[in-house]
């Protein structure tokens, strides 16, 4: 396990397409399922020269009755466990609300299941709204909740 890393230096950046083989391979084909490009972006937290984190994050209208109203939704936020805690995934989610800012999003959203016992206070803590919910894929109960911030409070 690595522990904290004198002189640790995490860069991130915007990735594209050409960057798939390379996810796939230093993640696995799941994480590729959940990446977006042209209808959104995608940012890896970089650790010498190894992918340490990635956040995927797509555009979606939300629906009648609203006028037109557009989220951003993070389809994937994962860290290495070895590189936990070292708040990657906040400065992830950060430059997410940056991105989402800049094109008049509305609000960013994602869902976590409740199982991820160090997630669900992070979201809290970013001032995410929490909401419980229970859903069924593939006729599995699985438990979490929605975590919504608004970005753009229209309301004054």
């Amino acid at each position: 396990m690595i522990t904290a890393l004198e002189n640790e230096h995490i860069e991130y950046m915007a990735i594209d397409e050409t960057w798939k083989p390379r996810i796939i391979e230093e993640w696995n084909e799941k994480v590729e399922l959940h990446l977006h490009f042209a209808d959104g972006f995608t940012i890896v937290a970089m650790h010498e020269n190894c992918s340490v984190g990635i956040i995927s994050v797509y555009w979606r209208e939300l629906p009648a009755p609203l006028p037109k109203t557009i989220e951003g939704y993070i389809n994937i936020l994962e860290v290495r466990p070895a590189y936990r805690k070292r708040g990657i995934a906040r400065h992830l989610i950060h430059l997410s609300i940056v991105q989402a800012r800049e094109v008049h999003a509305y609000q960013l959203r994602s869902w976590s299941s409740e199982d991820k016992l160090e997630a669900i206070p992070m979201w809290k803590q970013l001032g995410f709204g929490l909401c419980p919910v229970t859903t069924f894929p593939r006729g599995q109960e699985i438990h979490g909740f929605f975590v919504t911030k608004i970005l753009n409070d229209e309301s004054g």
